[in-house]
């Protein structure tokens, strides 16, 4: 196990990570020090993102260290860390988007995501720690997921009908202009028209009502 040194003056905590003391062989890193103004910036953070949240603690933080230091040992990414980086992808991608309209709330979450992730000096662990020097960074937004997940979802969905789109016109995503209220309507409308139409499959034409027979088309 990973042991934490704490000291009070200097207002770090240090994780042993060398094979003598966590049994866990990892070229390159033998500690990992979290300073505690850090770690309240961070956990303030998380609060803008996901109001609520519990803080994290070192102890938490640790153990998600080892766990992404075990997954290395065995020659394996972290699906963690791979997942939530790709999500930090679309949220870049939206936020370029001209054509994607995004709420004032959403907007400042995905931009202070952004922020964090772009400013290496204040990051809890420094993107430059080998191994897991952006899981502190897929934490954030893992953190950050029940806010915007429907709006990445929705964002995902408008690509693919932009693309539908501009190959139904025989030009490129680039040369034409959709608007975010447009996907919407259409989709509705899609939505709609699926719900009659399961209705209709739901239907029984030529049941016999009150004991008179159906009809027959030859």
């Amino acid at each position: 196990m990973p042991v934490f040194n704490f000291d009070f003056n200097r207002s770090i905590t240090n994780i042993d990570m060398s094979a003598a003391r966590s049994g866990i062989f990892t070229p390159s890193i033998t500690s990992l020090e979290l300073h505690d103004n850090k770690l309240r910036r961070f956990n303030g953070l998380i609060q803008r993102v996901a109001p609520g949240k519990p803080a994290y603690g070192a102890d938490q933080i640790a153990g998600a260290a080892r766990r992404v230091l075990r997954a290395s040992m065995k020659g394996q990414e972290s699906p963690f860390i791979k997942v939530r980086m790709r999500r930090a992808g679309e949220i870049r991608a939206a936020l370029a988007d001209a054509q994607w309209d995004i709420a004032p709330k959403l907007l400042a979450t995905m931009h202070d995501i952004v922020a964090y992730i772009d400013d290496d000096r204040h990051a809890l662990i420094a993107n430059n720690v080998p191994i897991v020097g952006l899981l502190d960074d897929a934490i954030l937004i893992d953190a950050a997921m029940d806010t915007l997940r429907g709006e990445l979802d929705d964002y995902a969905d408008f690509c693919r009908y932009r693309i539908g789109e501009a190959a139904s016109l025989g030009v490129t995503p680039a040369q034409i202009r959709i608007e975010r209220q447009r996907w919407y309507d259409d989709r509705q409308q899609e939505l709609r028209l699926e719900q009659q139409l399961r209705r209709v499959r739901g239907t029984q034409y030529g049941r016999s009502n009150g004991g008179v027979a159906g009809f027959r088309i030859c």
